[in-house]
């Protein structure tokens, strides 16, 4: 891999990059509370076929922090993906993510789509079918506790960040495949002074708790671009019902793949069979 800072739409992202300079394009974006490191293990089964382009997204890892919640909101996050499009030569541009980083890849498809080939999205439904299941469900709300911590401000940053970060790291990988030296090196950097706090407010501008009103009317343009959406059987984040149904919002071709007996953290259980998932659906025309 080659590391690079990128100055791109108003920030220093730190990007990694791996594979041949002529190759497909193809973004993979992380998670929370992950960083670009969450891809080390995927990496060496794509880079063969594509040029990887994975940042640390702002507010994570070496990323610059900036100021204020707004300057995370889901646009921002969609515009520092057009800007690194532009860096890896304009693209259109292959997007892979997981967990928030979907989240940012649903909003991609539905925002930027000609700047996108296909997309895969793996543990977490398209915002719009997550509010139909989710509005309302008591399981939901409680599997999204996190949220209202992160709400909570300074306060629910101290909770989470408890006995240095053993209570974050105990319940977001607690049961995974996530490697113990893995999880040392994310706690190392949400250790960094003001980390976590960029890192939450990446909820604070996207994730409000009217997410879960069911008289809240939210609407979002369809996504265009082709997706597959994968999901995982286990997954602590999402009631079971979230794992069929957000084709109901992408205006082109939709596959859904269910990883039975896989818990969130898909990408380090099911490194080979994910990297399979990747390459077939980049592939299709």
């Amino acid at each position: 891999m080659e590391f690079h800072d990128v100055h791109a739409n108003g920030v220093r992202l730190h990007v990694a990059t791996a594979g041949p300079a002529d190759a497909p394009p193809l973004l993979l974006l992380h998670g929370w509370p992950e960083s670009r490191r969450g891809w080390d293990p995927l990496i060496p089964l794509l880079e063969d076929g594509f040029r990887l382009v994975v940042p640390d997204q702002r507010g994570f890892g070496r990323s610059d922090r900036p100021e204020g919640t707004a300057a995370y909101a889901m646009t921002t996050l969609v515009a520092d993906v057009a800007a690194l499009i532009d860096w890896a030569g304009g693209g259109p541009a292959g997007v892979v993510g997981h967990d928030f980083g979907s989240a940012v890849s649903w909003a991609v498809g539905a925002l930027i789509p000609d700047r996108v080939t296909r997309i895969v999205a793996m543990c977490a439904p398209h915002p719009l079918h997550f509010r139909r299941v989710g509005a309302g469900n008591v399981g939901q709300i409680h599997r999204a506790f996190y949220v209202w911590l992160m709400h909570a401000g300074k306060a629910g940053e101290r909770l989470l960040s408890a006995a240095d970060f053993e209570l974050l790291a105990g319940w977001v990988f607690a049961g995974s495949g996530v490697a113990a030296e893995a999880i040392e090196a994310y706690r190392e950097e949400w250790r960094q002074p003001g980390a976590f706090h960029a890192m939450a407010e990446w909820y604070r501008a996207n994730y409000s708790p009217d997410m879960f009103n069911p008289d809240l009317q939210v609407q979002l343009p369809p996504v265009r671009v082709p997706v597959r959406y994968v999901h995982a059987e286990r997954d602590m984040a999402f009631v079971p019902e979230m794992a069929s149904g957000s084709g109901d919002f992408v205006a082109a071709e939709y596959d859904e793949v269910l990883l039975e007996g896989a818990s969130h953290w898909v990408v380090h259980e099911r490194t080979a069979e994910v990297a399979d998932l990747v390459r077939d659906w980049m592939a299709r025309d």
